[in-house]
């Protein structure tokens, strides 16, 4: 939910054209900092430490505070306490982006001591009575509302909870945190790779077969990397290339993980019961929208249904294809649905996927998707001029009519150590007239020509980005950012993922190496060929989302990770189970989303509905950007996310938009 506890609990220079760097904030009240990183392991354990000792004493003194309890008194101070803890704020993204392993270990190890911390805070019985005082009759809805989700947060922290309860509630807190940073640390470091002969490449493009030259022996090296992984999945000609690949991309972190995942899945098991919650599952859901466990099994059911004819009909038309090339297949295996996909396309639809991606250049991506931000919302996005970790962070700020509204990173590119797929990372979340948003962003794009799918990641990546930008206005940091409930947060991405399907935003950006324009023929191929293969790979979604809720649904104790990974492959992929994979060992969800990856497929529900006003009026419609901006975006956590759907709909939002799409198939 939108207020402090929650987020406690949880614990996420090239330049355009013409356009000069900024220097400073006319305002030296308002924080505007960047991040400090160029500390040593060492240097960043010692300000971690010194930054929990203060926060510690601050702390108390707020638990002590005998005045009477007002809004300013209570949760001011605990917002000055803030001004503290952001001197470490960088933590989780530095220990996913930073090039030096020593500072990426140190800062792993403080967000670990961190979960003490905020553990402390989730179950103070004096602070949560210091907010149960406060008076509420004359503040804002806002106010109320973020009052008493707190109060609502801290009884499901265990704050009502007797004092061994709490201390028990503590240490597995603490040891959550431990065991999750291993989890994600051994998915982010394990890197495999694949070798070939030249000849195996053959049907990569030209561009890609370049950059990955032969060694001494003759031999290509592939990683699993998704610069060299999506390519190969998508052109390579060699069904064995493919299919080693694939098993190497879902081995990584086998079989270590294995073992830490499952006492994962026991420490999360024991913290819900102790809560009084029947298991993980029941404890996430709580305060998310969909409402618990019954009701996203059957969200997942319904979605599942409507897919059944739709995905027979795309399996059949994939084992056709399949068939010319060879005429003894039986079944499309999934190292090769993405290849056979795209020849389906080339041979039905007449699109070339190799002759889309000359089309979509790393720098002219970037450039284009800030300039549709600035032409959708009217705001002006300019280069930054701070320190980085590692030449290839580029670094922005957005201002709009001369008002700095936030700044961000973003590191765009894949290199040793560094977080593997795509994620926002809020930095900073803004408060009206004391601090701006600091986002950044953690991509594996290549340098040169993206995949179509690729412009689309970095788009709806780009758009968490900005609902942090743009919900930094509230008053207080509870009211503000993107704490609204978790089953919430991907929506506006996902809607925002439409704009690069549009030959009016292509054609600003799309080029090829001689400068011609993306053809308008060639985008409307695209989007005749869009939704071939939309119901199988929702139904591979739905597989990783019956995954994600089966093992937290239960007692751990009941089921063994590779018997139920292959149960529920075969009742939900669309494809079978590859024996020599396992894929919960790097599906990294399983440790931040956990149970709810049900997540993807509500808010796609949502983001639907809300895109069929844009589908409406225009999508490049000025003041329904305006209203969806200031409606959905800017409200923060201020009120629940229903809410601000509805007030920009002007009704209640519904699912049926979505499962009808599907069904269309």
């Amino acid at each position: 939910m939108p207020v402090i506890i929650s987020a406690l609990l949880i614990s996420s220079c090239s330049s355009l054209s013409g356009i000069q760097p900024s220097e400073i904030s006319s305002n030296p009240a308002i924080d505007v900092s960047g991040i400090k990183s160029d500390f040593t392991g060492e240097e960043y354990t010692a300000l971690c430490e010194e930054v929990l000792k203060q926060a510690g004493e601050d702390f108390t003194l707020i638990e002590q505070d005998t005045s009477i309890a007002t809004l300013d008194s209570v949760m001011g101070k605990y917002e000055g306490l803030q001004k503290v803890l952001q001197r470490v704020r960088q933590r989780g993204y530095l220990k996913s982006v930073h090039p030096d392993e020593d500072l990426r270990d140190s800062a792993m190890k403080c967000s670990e001591k961190f979960s003490g911390f905020y553990s402390r805070v989730g179950m103070s019985r004096l602070f949560y009575n210091r907010l149960a005082a406060i008076d509420l009759t004359d503040v804002s809805e806002a106010e109320k509302f973020m009052v008493e989700t707190t109060l609502e947060d801290f009884k499901r922290a265990g704050v009502n909870k007797d004092e061994q309860t709490r201390e028990k509630l503590r240490q597995l807190r603490k040891e959550i945190s431990v065991i999750g940073n291993k989890f994600s640390k051994n998915i982010q470091e394990d890197v495999r790779s694949v070798t070939t002969t030249v000849d195996g490449l053959k049907g990569l493009p030209a561009d890609y077969i370049k950059s990955h030259p032969a060694d001494e022996n003759g031999l290509v090296t592939i990683t699993t990397n998704y610069p060299d992984l999506s390519p190969v999945m998508k052109y390579a000609e060699s069904d064995d290339l493919r299919y080693r690949l694939r098993i190497a991309s879902r081995s990584r972190a086998y079989p270590d993980n294995e073992s830490i995942l499952k006492e994962l899945l026991t420490k999360r098991y024991e913290l819900a019961q102790l809560l009084g919650f029947d298991n993980w599952a029941e404890y996430s859901m709580s305060d998310n929208m969909i409402g618990g466990p019954k009701q996203a099994s059957e969200f997942l059911t319904t979605v599942g249904h409507a897919l059944k004819e739709p995905v027979k009909k795309e399996l059949e038309i994939e084992l056709a294809q399949l068939r010319q090339i060879n005429p003894d297949a039986d079944i499309v295996q999934v190292w090769q649905s993405g290849y056979v996909d795209n020849l389906i396309r080339k041979q039905l639809y007449d699109l070339d996927a190799k002759e889309v991606r000359e089309y979509f250049d790393f720098q002219n991506v970037r450039d284009g998707i800030l300039k549709l931000t600035e032409n959708l919302f009217g705001v002006e996005i300019r280069p930054w001029k701070t320190m980085t970790w590692h030449e290839d962070v580029e670094t922005y700020e957005i201002l709009e009519n001369g008002e700095l509204l936030g700044r961000f990173y973003l590191d765009n590119h894949p290199r040793e150590g560094k977080y593997k797929h795509a994620a926002h990372f809020t930095l900073r979340t803004g408060i009206k007239d004391k601090q701006i948003p600091l986002s950044a962003l953690a991509q594996n794009f290549p340098k040169g020509l993206m995949e179509h799918g690729q412009v689309e990641t970095f788009l709806h990546e780009f758009g968490h980005l900005l609902h942090n930008m743009f919900a930094g206005k509230q008053k207080w940091r509870g009211m503000s950012g993107m704490g609204v409930e978790s089953d919430f947060v991907e929506a506006p991405s996902q809607m925002l993922e439409e704009w690069v399907w549009d030959y009016d935003t292509l054609k600003s950006f799309a080029k090829n190496k001689n400068g011609k324009i993306i053809p308008r023929e060639l985008v409307a191929k695209m989007n005749k060929a869009r939704d071939f293969g939309q119901a199988t790979s929702t139904a591979a979604q739905l597989y990783f989302a019956n995954l994600s809720l089966s093992i937290y649904d239960r007692d751990p104790d009941s089921f063994d990770l590779m018997t139920i990974t292959k149960k529920l492959s075969a009742e939900f992929s669309p494809y079978p189970f590859v024996e020599g994979t396992a894929f919960y060992c790097n599906f990294g969800h399983l440790r931040g989303y956990s149970s709810n990856y049900y997540t993807y497929q509500w808010s796609l529900a949502i983001a639907t509905d809300m895109f069929s006003r844009f589908k409406k009026e225009g999508i490049h419609n000025a003041q329904v950007a305006r209203e969806y901006r200031e409606k959905v975006l800017a409200p923060g956590s201020s009120k629940p996310a229903r809410q601000t759907v509805t007030d920009f709909l002007g009704r209640e939002f519904s699912t049926e938009a979505y499962i009808e799409k599907l069904k269309a198939g």
